[in-house]
């Protein structure tokens, strides 16, 4: 997907390189009060920091936000972040999660709740040496309750992570989704469909019909409404594209080409259960916009002009929280150089922006 800086995630950038006194015990007594304090501000202060190329997930068993990775920089060597954190929506406090094992630092990988079981599934990711870029091709699997990552393995086989490959989870069919990516192997964009079933333990890759062209850094989520999923984005070079995918055909199909667009990558889509619309947040290209919302009944787009400052950011995180609004964090804001530690609430259905 075409980028306008080199990033390590970006086809481009992959095809060019790749003495005080001792106190009295009564003094130290009274002073041990104070640096307790100290030390549980310091918690209650302690957030993920600014960072891109996140994902987060809305578990609704503990009614918060689960952030994990990303990267600190869009600048080399473009280190990889770690961490598993909790944002709590109550009040707008940030836990990180510290037991082992977890994964490694990693950027540009996907979180996706399992609705039925609650469990939290990470795929792919990677990240730089210097080098080069690491691509990590890990399946795990977070439990929200008991606070554990586990690394999932299979019998079976299992598929390649690529830069910018689309991931979601379509309730209705109980399976993930993966598609496309770019492929450090040949330097080309691919186009494969796989499922993940999760209760089986299980990878499969399928040959739907009318697949997509392949692509990456599209926009990826499940529309309850319509029971599909749907992905727009387009590819490089190329139109802002819609397609729908229903894994139980399995059948791609294509919705709509934007004429007179160019296409919208690093977006994200996410359902709203509150406008029950589905949401696209950010992105580049010359259809990209703050905010839209996509009706598939009606075959159509429309911004959605909220009142306040509205974020137009990129390589961002975005989850929606029911009762609150849509939650964007982090990114690359247009025409900065580094990345933020923000974190938006967008009303769609009130057209109100805040930021927390």
């Amino acid at each position: 997907m075409l980028c306008m800086e080199v990033l390590p995630m970006d086809p481009r950038s992959a095809r060019r390189s790749i003495a005080a006194p001792k106190p009295r015990p009564a003094r130290a007594i009274t002073l041990a009060v104070p640096l307790i304090g100290l030390a549980l501000a310091a918690s209650a202060l302690a957030q993920p920091g600014a960072r891109g190329y996140v994902d987060m997930v809305y578990v609704p068993q503990t009614g918060k936000v689960l952030l994990f990775g990303g990267q600190a920089s869009p600048n080399p060597p473009y280190p990889a972040l770690g961490g598993t954190w909790w944002w709590d929506p109550a009040d707008g406090s940030w836990t990180e999660v510290t037991g082992d094992p977890q994964p490694s630092p990693r950027s540009a990988g996907h979180l996706e709740l399992h609705a039925p079981s609650g469990t939290v599934v990470h795929f792919g990711g990677g990240d730089s040496d210097g080098s080069g870029f690491n691509i990590l091709s890990e399946t795990w699997a977070f439990d929200p309750i008991a606070e554990t990552w586990t690394l999932l393995e299979f019998e079976g086989p299992t598929p390649q992570a690529e830069i910018g490959e689309m991931f979601a989870y379509h309730e209705a069919a109980d399976v993930f989704v993966l598609f496309g990516g770019f492929t450090l192997n040949g330097f080309q964009y691919v186009n494969p469909t796989w499922h993940l079933d999760l209760d089986a333990r299980a990878w499969t890759q399928v040959e739907p019909t009318t697949p997509p062209r392949g692509r990456n850094y599209n926009a990826f989520a499940y529309d309850p409404a319509n029971e599909v999923l749907v992905m727009s984005g387009g590819v490089e070079e190329g139109q802002d594209e819609t397609w729908t995918y229903d894994p139980r055909g399995p059948s791609w199909t294509l919705v709509e080409r934007r004429e007179g667009t160019s296409e919208v990558p690093y977006a994200r889509f996410v359902w709203d259960p509150d406008a029950a619309t589905l949401v696209r947040i950010g992105g580049l290209g010359t259809a990209a916009a703050p905010i839209w919302a996509f009706d598939l009944a009606e075959n159509g787009w429309s911004e959605v002009m909220a009142a306040g400052v509205a974020p137009h950011v990129s390589r961002h995180a975005a989850t929606a929280v029911p009762g609150l609004g849509v939650v964007v964090y982090g990114g690359l804001p247009n025409g900065e150089s580094a990345f933020t530690e923000a974190i938006w609430v967008v009303d769609v259905a009130a057209g109100t922006w805040e930021a927390r």
